[in-house]
């Protein structure tokens, strides 16, 4: 009898897990719809900006060499993640966010990818970018909740 709780405790969290991911992924497909933008690009830097979900954010690469130093908030103009020996590089009119993190060379490179987006880029590949970017943000996500619930309850007491 036990053993069967257990397997219906089991089969029970799977459901959920199965239920989240079906949602996440359903979310994933529906923000998919929007393509790039280019926010700004200049001879100096490059930024590229774009809606996840409910935020703008935007990847910028300063010295134009193809690689990624930061992603920020557009609306907050706070960083949220750098790339590992660039954060010295962030420029003064952005401000660190409270929960700013490393980002890992998997997010880098999938980050890289945005500046290679041309006027002759696929739809496809363009919506490939922001489908692996996403994925990649959102591993972040927990580590950046909890941290922000630390910092709300810190601020409260």
């Amino acid at each position: 009898m036990g053993a069967l709780k257990g397997q219906v405790s089991l089969m029970l969290e799977n459901s959920m897990i199965l239920k989240t991911s079906c949602s996440w992924g359903l979310i994933l497909v529906l923000t998919s719809c929007n393509s790039f933008r280019v926010a700004s690009t200049t001879p100096s830097n490059n930024v590229y900006c774009d809606n996840f979900l409910i935020y703008e954010m935007c990847a910028e690469d300063l010295n134009n060499d193809g690689i990624v130093e930061h992603v920020y908030f557009l609306d907050t103009l706070e960083v949220f993640l750098f790339r590992k020996g660039a954060k010295q590089s962030i420029p003064d009119h952005l401000s660190m966010h409270r929960c700013i993190r490393v980002m890992d060379e998997a997010l880098v490179a999938t980050t890289n990818r945005v500046f290679e987006v041309t006027d002759e880029t696929s739809y496809l590949e363009k919506q490939d970018i922001r489908g692996a970017m996403m994925i990649r943000y959102f591993a972040h996500l927990p580590e950046i909740t909890a941290c922000n619930l630390r910092a709300e309850q810190a601020e409260q007491s």
